[in-house]
Order: C-alpha cells, then sequence, then structure tokens
C-alpha cells in the first residue's frame, strides 16, 4: 500500500511536470501567430507606415541642412558642406598611392599564389605569374623617374626586387611551398609597413593642413558644431585613420557624438544621411527615453535579451 501511495504520488508529479511543460511550450506562439492564429498584414496599416517613411526621410534631409557645417571624408577626399557652400580638397596624393603600389606587388606576390602553394601549378596561374612579373620588372625601372630618394628609393626597390626573385623561382620550378611563400612575407613586412608609415603621414599631413583652414575660416563658435562623416569599408573600420584624425581634432571619444562612420557604402550622400540619422534619433531617444545614446543600439536589443534568456537558442 505504501509502495502504490508513492507510486501515484510519482505519477501525479511526472503529470504535474508534463502539463506545466505543455503550458510553457502554449505560452510561446508559433512565429506571426497570435494565440495560434496567424496575424495578416492590414493595406491600411502598411500605408501608415509607408507615410512613416517619408516623413522620417523629409526630417532627416531638414536635419541635415540644419545640421551644416559637415565634413565627409570619402575615398581620396574630404569636403566641407556649409549651406550651399561646398569646399573639396585631395587628401591622396601620388607619393601615398605609388607606396601602396609597391607594397601591393608583394600582396600580389601572396594572393596569386597562397591557395596552390605545395602542388605543380597550372598553366594558368604560371601565365599569371609571369604577368605579374613582367608587371614588376616595368614598375622597377620605373622608379628612378618618380622623385622618390635616398633610403624611401631603396626601399622600394628592395622590395620590388624580393617579389621579382620569388616570383622568377616560381616561373622555374613551376610550384612554391608554403614555408617558401610565408618566409617571403615575413622578409618583406618591415619594409611594407614602413611604406604604410610614410604613406599615412602623408595623408595626415594633407588632412590637417585643410582642416587648419577650414577651422579658421568657420571660427570657434561654429567649429563647436561641425559634424565629421567618414565613408568607407569594413575592414579599415577598427582604429580607422581618418577617424583617429578626427576623434582627436573634435576631442570625440565615442563614436555618434558629433563623429560618425558609414561603412559599407561609397557615396558621399550615404554619409551625409548617417549624420541626419544620427542626430534626428538622438532626438528621438531623448524624447522617448530619456537617453541620447539609446537609439544608437538596436531598439530590439533589450527584448531580444528577454527572450534569449528564457529561450535559448538550440534547446
Amino acid at each position: 500500500m505504501r509502495r502504490f501511495v508513492l507510486s501515484s504520488c510519482l505519477v501525479a508529479y511526472a503529470f504535474a511536470g508534463l502539463s506545466a511543460l505543455a503550458k510553457d511550450s502554449a505560452a510561446v506562439d508559433a512565429p506571426g501567430t497570435v494565440d495560434g492564429v496567424k496575424v495578416k498584414m492590414q493595406p491600411q496599416l502598411q500605408s501608415v507606415n509607408d507615410k512613416f517613411r517619408e516623413f522620417y526621410s523629409e526630417a532627416r534631409t531638414r536635419t541635415i541642412k540644419k545640421s551644416q557645417p559637415i565634413i565627409v571624408a570619402v575615398n581620396d577626399v574630404i569636403s566641407l558642406h556649409d549651406g550651399a557652400a561646398k569646399e573639396t580638397t585631395q587628401i591622396i596624393s601620388d607619393k601615398y598611392t605609388l607606396l601602396k603600389s609597391v607594397d601591393h606587388i608583394v600582396l600580389a606576390t601572396f594572393v596569386v599564389l597562397e591557395l596552390d602553394t605545395d602542388q605543380m601549378l597550372s598553366e594558368m596561374k604560371l601565365k599569371q605569374i609571369q604577368e605579374l612579373h613582367s608587371l614588376s620588372k616595368k614598375a622597377l625601372s620605373s622608379l628612378d623617374n618618380s622623385g622618390l630618394k635616398g633610403a624611401v628609393l631603396e626601399r622600394q626597390k628592395q622590395l620590388i626586387e624580393l617579389a621579382l626573385k620569388l616570383q622568377a623561382s616560381v616561373i622555374a620550378e613551376k610550384r612554391i611551398s608554403s614555408a617558401s611563400l610565408t618566409q617571403f612575407c615575413r622578409d618583406s613586412e618591415k619594409m611594407v609597413m614602413q611604406n604604410v608609415d610614410d604613406a599615412v603621414a602623408d595623408q595626415l599631413l594633407a588632412i590637417d593642413t585643410q582642416v587648419r583652414l577650414w577651422r579658421k575660416q568657420l571660427g570657434p563658435e561654429r567649429w563647436d558644431e561641425l559634424s565629421v562623416v567618414v565613408v568607407s569599408g569594413h575592414m579599415p573600420r577598427e582604429r580607422n585613420t581618418t577617424m583617429q584624425y578626427f576623434s582627436k581634432a573634435l576631442r570625440v571619444k565615442r563614436e555618434g557624438a558629433r563623429l560618425y562612420y558609414c561603412e559599407g557604402l561609397s557615396e558621399e550622400s550615404d554619409g551625409l544621411n548617417l549624420v541626419g540619422t544620427h542626430i534626428l534619433d538622438r532626438k528621438i531617444a531623448v524624447a522617448f527615453f530619456k537617453d541620447e545614446w539609446r537609439m544608437h543600439r538596436d531598439l530590439l536589443s533589450d527584448g531580444a535579451a528577454k527572450y534569449l534568456s528564457k529561450h535559448p537558442p538550440l534547446k
């Protein structure tokens, strides 16, 4: 009798657990449903949603106009937008491009071979290396007319000669080991980075020279109202050169306060739209949340954290 009562209790406990589990499961709707009923978007609500986007775009355009002056840095130029006026200056010189091009000879040598090491090379691959070898020789012969002098000139010659030596070896042997390719990279690394340092110094000098003129032109009060947006790709985002410069120039430590990074796009208009979005969303954040930074993170983020804490992925 005692065993039966205990067994009954266990059965009751098991059923209670299953019932609770079923209740918990029922509390989570299938995607796109409420209480098991599929939700259908109504055309009338879509019309309102479209109207919101129209109003937001209009407000952003007006915000951009009211928020000038704005400096936009994109590709090889920086531009100052100030009302109807726009001034643009080149920040990438031939010196910068030449040094980068020499480094690219080294990088091209690695890239063309990296997936084909430790095996006999195909005819197509050998043709690519021969083409690179021919271009590299012509580049080397042009250096004496480039205007470079002294140690900088010699460094370019050493780098190209290093690449030519490896290319010639590959053409002769029709193969290269991964160890040899790695050694080539290590042998060239110091000189490559010296080129990088020289190139970025030239770029930053060009930026600083122009920005000093614009700061004087704007005056202290309008300088303090200036916003800057850098339009560039994904990979150079971390510690981006131009972002570093303007972070110091504007004395801001955090992106989103007068300084913005527009990632993955390439048009000046993209950068201007991002500035307008940041400023307008900051106003939204203050009005609704009393926190100017709330819209700088995903509005859905808090809800996502709550859901994932209760419903861990793949469990």
